[in-house]
């Protein structure tokens, strides 16, 4: 079995989510990637070869609860106005809990998009566009954060011209690993069907 030759490390921790996470680049074309949270550990290797070299800088927005703040916002506000406009001690009693209730409905919820809407860099499956790495910007600190990413792509691009297959084979492996990534739970069935679709659709 060949050496591993580590390459790069870098580990970022969010203490918001109590979320550890490790990459390793190593035999100059392999990314490991660990992911530690209160749900336990998620571990995964990737061939560099099949990651498109340009990321995605965005948001990661969780619609659920942003449905959910906006929800209990617009309750609170309802309620606050109505109260504003009918002041009389009886309505006061009676809106109170309710006015409180979704106020900190709306504080939870507000909490919950936090810790699920990141800043992240994405580097995406060549031809399924499936997010494989996520990084969270500027973690561990600029500096480092820049000189992994830096090395990441570089390391992308290099592992990317030195294949020898055709398309169509490369098409076959990337959905050959899209499905294993599915299997271990690292992608969602739904972005696997999503690049499958894709995938197929391609002309070769």
């Amino acid at each position: 079995m060949a050496r591993k030759q580590i390459n790069r490390v870098m580990v970022q921790e969010s203490r918001f989510k109590g979320e550890v996470r490790r990459f390793e680049i190593y035999n100059d074309k392999f990314i490991r990637i660990n992911i530690h949270n209160v749900f336990g550990d998620k571990t995964y290797h990737l061939n560099m070869g099949m990651l498109e070299p340009w990321p995605i800088l965005h948001r990661r927005i969780s619609w659920r609860w942003l449905l959910g703040l906006s929800y209990f916002g617009l309750a609170t506000l309802i309620y606050a106005i109505y109260l504003f406009l009918h002041p009389d001690s009886k309505t006061i009693g009676q809106l109170i809990p309710f006015i409180t209730l979704f106020l900190l409905l709306a504080l939870a919820a507000l909490l919950m998009f936090l810790y699920s809407s990141p800043n992240v860099m994405e580097f995406r499956s060549r031809y399924g566009n499936c997010p494989l790495i996520s990084l969270l910007i500027n973690r561990p600190n600029k500096q480092e954060f820049r000189h992994f990413t830096d090395e990441l792509k570089t390391r992308v691009l290099a592992a990317s011209q030195v294949v020898t297959l055709n398309k169509k084979q490369m098409l076959e492996i990337e959905l050959k690993e899209l499905r294993r990534l599915t299997d271990d739970g690292v992608l969602l069935e739904q972005e696997y069907l999503h690049a499958k679709d894709r995938v197929t659709g391609m002309k070769i």
